[in-house]
């Protein structure tokens, strides 16, 4: 993400160092269209096929077959058995940002208690703040207790960890003593500073975005010869060859995958949508990592450049088309739209001011495409609650912790729209067969009580995409 224009980082690091339905109603029949929103630029028809397109692909890839087989403890088939089948958690990463959580006195205990609260109603992938200038500013002194902590209460509640970033020119990247240091000297620390984290944090933060917005700024050895921390001054999308920039960002990849061979690393940049120069600069960057083998294992898509624009469906699709002609699983790294009526929509699509209203119905149509393009595997959206948030107006949470309308769009898909609860009777050979998303769940005789939580129901039943997925059942009859 990029920091504002003032090259300051977020308040808490410089303290503490029918599926697309409600869609279709903002399509223009008339001149005072739902939300008050303006027409659309573009034919009616073209939106419609593309979330239809979305919605056939979330009922082909999203979801598959499940076939289980209730027994009796002799293990012998057993007809006419009701089966409560609810799933627990999604396959698909939705997550969001705890930073605020490892703030000291952030929070009373009772907001901590509300936020936790609301963030696991939706979410299943927690990131953690990694960079360098804040986790670390002074030498040898780093975030580790409070990020090992948090860490540890989102994994023990069936949320996968995600570290960002480990590499980045930005000044929030480069910690002011470096400067004092020789170049080479402040590569080897780099170095350090990878392994450190990721080997030192394996089996509890095993997600990274290893390299930030490379393909937007200065190499690292520019970045060693600028004595000023302004951030316009790390920003370069022309002059660095792919050469150079391939230089830099290779070895922190490799040291990262020898502290951790089973650390998935992405790569991660900002304007890909937006604008499709950047967006093939990233590409021809991908591309020579891939063709100097490269341990590179994903790609990140910051989402919200440029900030005030509300996307064309088909721009998204065509951008996640494009990225998928790499191979690799695109996460949706960082989404924030506004919701403040004094900023103006830009991008010709819809026309009017941000508001709450329409952050969540353009939430709504960026979830459906994700979720209904295959090769999306996560989305995270960025600022959680508005107590500390990077673009003001953006967050999913008021300052009191009540939710927006976007908050309750997400809950509305991802809890209800997207996730499968059902109740099914066994045939004369005790089977059971339905279709389901992809996640963990609890399977049990109907009207037996349910687990107390999802990381409770995460050790029972598994449905994953690309095997056969039959369960067995015991009950006592």
């Amino acid at each position: 993400m990029r920091f504002p224009r003032s090259g300051s980082v977020p308040r808490l690091w410089r303290q503490n160092n029918a599926m697309h339905a409600p869609l279709f109603r903002l399509l223009p029949l008339v001149a005072a269209s739902f939300l008050s929103v303006a027409p659309v630029r573009a034919g009616t028809d073209e939106v419609s096929e593309l979330l239809a397109q979305a919605d056939r692909n979330i009922e082909q890839h999203r979801q598959g077959d499940l076939r289980i087989r209730v027994v009796d403890a002799a293990g012998r088939p057993a007809a006419g058995v009701a089966v409560a089948v609810d799933q627990r958690t999604h396959h698909f990463r939705f997550g969001s940002i705890v930073f605020e959580l490892l703030a000291e006195n952030h929070f009373t205990p009772e907001q901590e208690a509300l936020f936790k609260e609301r963030f696991t109603q939706l979410f299943n992938t927690a990131i953690f703040p990694f960079y360098w200038d804040g986790y670390e500013p002074v030498p040898g002194r780093t975030q580790w207790p409070r990020t090992l902590a948090v860490a540890n209460w989102a994994r023990s509640r069936g949320i996968v960890c995600k570290g960002h970033p480990l590499a980045w020119t930005h000044p929030a990247g480069t910690p002011a003593w470096l400067r004092d240091l020789p170049p080479e000297t402040t590569k080897a620390l780099l170095q350090a500073r990878i392994v450190d984290a990721v080997k030192g944090f394996a089996g509890t933060i095993d997600l990274w975005d290893v390299a930030n917005e490379t393909a937007n700024t200065v190499t690292w050895d520019t970045a060693m010869t600028i004595p000023g921390r302004k951030e316009e001054e790390r920003y370069d999308d022309r002059d660095p060859t792919l050469g150079a920039i391939a230089d830099w960002v290779e070895p922190c990849y490799r040291w990262a995958h020898a502290a951790n061979p089973q650390a998935t690393l992405l790569l991660n940049d900002f304007g890909l949508i937006g604008w499709p120069r950047t967006r093939e600069r990233f590409f021809a960057l991908v591309k020579e990592l891939q063709r100097r083998g490269t341990p590179l294992h994903g790609i990140g898509v910051q989402a919200h450049e440029p900030r005030s624009e509300w996307f064309h469906p088909r721009k998204v699709w065509e951008t996640l088309e494009r990225l998928s002609e790499l191979g690799l699983p695109i996460h949706i790294t960082e989404f924030h739209p506004h919701s403040l009526g004094s900023t103006p929509i830009t991008g010709g699509f819809m026309k009017g001011e941000w508001s709450e209203e329409h952050q969540a119905e353009f939430a709504r149509m960026m979830y459906t495409l994700a979720f209904g393009h295959p090769s999306v595997v996560s989305f995270t959206w960025w600022d959680f609650t508005e107590n500390d948030s990077y673009i003001k107006g953006s967050a999913l949470l008021n300052k009191d912790f009540s939710p927006k309308p976007a908050y309750r769009v997400l809950d509305e898909l991802i809890n209800r729209r997207w996730k499968t609860h059902a109740t099914a009777t066994t045939d004369a050979e005790g089977w059971i067969v339905l279709r389901g998303f992809y996640g963990d769940y609890d399977v049990r005789p109907a009207g037996a009580p349910a687990p107390a939580s999802a990381a409770a129901a995460a050790s029972a039943f598994h449905h994953v995409p690309g095997a056969t997925t039959e369960w067995t059942l015991r009950v006592e009859r």
